[in-house]
This record gives structure tokens, sequence and C-alpha cells, in this order.
């Protein structure tokens, strides 16, 4: 049992990404999806709805750790300055940087929900 299985997390890796080497843990807490590639990159997968259309669409978000870079730019040829993501080639850190964004995340739903609750009573009121 790994980390991610310790916070109830559940492997639902399809057998396309496990043919590219991904491994997919669904949330059920948060109902969202961290992804693990081989390649280094480690991801945060939810849903939502579109408040004007109504239109479900999925979010994405890198969770590899960054760190400020220069690059060149093939166009102009000047030299930028952006930010760059660092890739974890280690599973095994993988997987531990995936269970800290996991108790994370938690922590941040449940002070935001608790946010809106007090406004709500406030509004009440």
């Amino acid at each position: 049992m790994n980390k991610l299985e310790a916070l109830r997390c559940i492997e639902v890796t399809s057998q396309r990404q496990a043919d590219n080497g991904t491994i997919c843990y669904h949330d059920p807490i948060t109902n969202c999806d961290y992804l693990s590639y081989e390649s280094g990159y480690i991801r945060r997968s939810y849903k939502t709805r579109s408040y004007w259309t109504g239109k479900m669409f999925e979010t994405i978000y890198q969770l590899n750790p960054q760190r400020k870079g220069y690059y060149k730019s093939e166009y102009s040829d000047r030299i930028y300055e952006g930010t760059i993501r660092q890739m974890i080639h280690d599973p095994e850190q993988r997987m531990e940087l995936l269970a800290r964004a996991v108790a994370n995340y938690r922590r941040t739903l449940a002070k935001y929900k608790k946010q809106q609750a007090e406004r709500q009573s406030q509004i009440a009121e």
C-alpha cells in the first residue's frame, strides 16, 4: 500500500495510460484525479461546470516544482525570463509529491467550505 492508497485514493489507471507509463489515482473526497507521468510530470485534474454555458469541462493543473529560468525565442532571438517546471524522474518521489498535493488540496477545500458557510450564516442573520 502506498501513501495515496493510505489517503483512500483509488487507482483508476486505464490500459492506455498504463501502456504510456501514466498512473492515475482518483480522490473520492475532493472528486479529483491525480496523474503521475513517466516523463516526470505530475498533475491534478477535475471537472467543473461553466457558469455561462452550463457545460462540463476539465481543468488540469501541473503540480511539478517550478523555478525561474531563461529561454531564447525562436522568432526574435530575444531572451525572456519564464517559469520552468522541474521534472521528477523518480517514481517514488512523484508519489510522495502527489500525496502531499492530495493532503494540501483537501485542507484548502475544507478551508473554503468553512469560509463559505460563515458567509452564508452572516447573510442569513
